[in-house]
């Protein structure tokens, strides 16, 4: 994404971007930080392949991504979406805020404790899985949800039954000895690794 600077304007002046999440949101603390140089799109943007995210970005109205988002490939990227967010996949270890609905045909992953995961609208996705992520969403049409913290073995369960055995540590192992996963998430840095591959997450795709 960095190579995409030249379509994007600095945005100097976050103040009316805070002022449209209002004071409820976490990310007004990330776009009030001077030490993050943000970008700014107007209007809605089109990505037609994968996107890895490295820079701060503000799209002021709908991203769509014909691939999977990654925002921790070469740096912590962060994304405030002032519309939707319509994506393949999408796998985040920073911050992400979408003002409208986030819609995944596959995966939506959030990781790590130190950023947040912000939608407005409401989430559809195949799964959902947060693991140690503040998260503030609204569920909509979901296969699987697996919680940020404390999931119940019902979630984990879920998850199992559609996911393939390769993305869960040691599940390739006991699947060739007949056995299911260890009830648990499934590793990020494992989804990480078969989308990048372009290897499947799911059973039967």
């Amino acid at each position: 994404m960095s190579s995409w600077r030249a379509r994007f304007d600095r945005l100097a002046d976050t103040s009316a971007v805070v002022e449209r999440l209002g004071s409820a949101t976490n990310m007004a603390d990330y776009l009030q930080d001077a030490g993050i140089a943000w970008q700014y799109h107007p209007g809605d943007l089109v990505v037609p392949e994968d996107l890895a995210l490295d820079i701060a970005l503000v799209v002021d109205g709908d991203l769509i991504v014909h691939g999977f988002l990654d925002d921790y490939v070469r740096d912590i990227g962060m994304l405030v979406v002032l519309g939707d967010l319509v994506v393949r996949d999408l796998v985040s270890w920073g911050s992400v805020y979408v003002g409208g609905d986030l819609r995944a045909e596959g995966i939506v992953y959030g990781y790590y404790n130190d950023f947040t995961f912000e939608v407005a609208g409401q989430v559809h996705a195949r799964a959902l899985v947060l693991y140690d992520k503040s998260a503030s969403y609204r569920t909509g049409e979901l296969g699987v949800e697996v919680e940020s913290y404390h999931p119940p073995k019902e979630q984990l369960r879920a998850a199992r039954d559609i996911f393939v055995p390769q993305v869960y540590d040691g599940g390739a192992k006991r699947a060739r000895k007949g056995l299911p996963p260890k009830l648990s998430r499934p590793s990020y840095q494992r989804v990480c690794r078969r989308l990048r591959d372009g290897k499947p997450l799911f059973r039967g795709a």
